[in-house]
């Protein structure tokens, strides 16, 4: 009988340290996903952050010409 809870307890260890490891490397890969996105956007080209930024609405069409017209100069 003690032989069956000794095996009880271990599975429980066990089971739970499987758990930990998985949350543990959700976690983690959520957060590398989010740095791949910072290096995504370091690399866009100024003119298509501008792009962007005018389909969001973050600015206006006359904003858009201004930034642009810098931009070229």
């Amino acid at each position: 009988m003690m032989m069956i809870g000794s095996a009880f307890v271990l599975l429980l260890l066990l089971g739970g340290f499987l758990l930990l490891l998985l949350v543990g490397g959700v976690f983690l890969a959520r957060r590398g996903e989010g740095d791949l996105g910072l290096q995504e956007q370091r690399q866009q080209a100024p003119e298509q952050i501008l792009d962007q930024r005018l389909a969001r609405g973050e600015i206006s069409e006359e904003e858009y010409d201004e930034i642009r017209a810098r931009m070229q100069e």
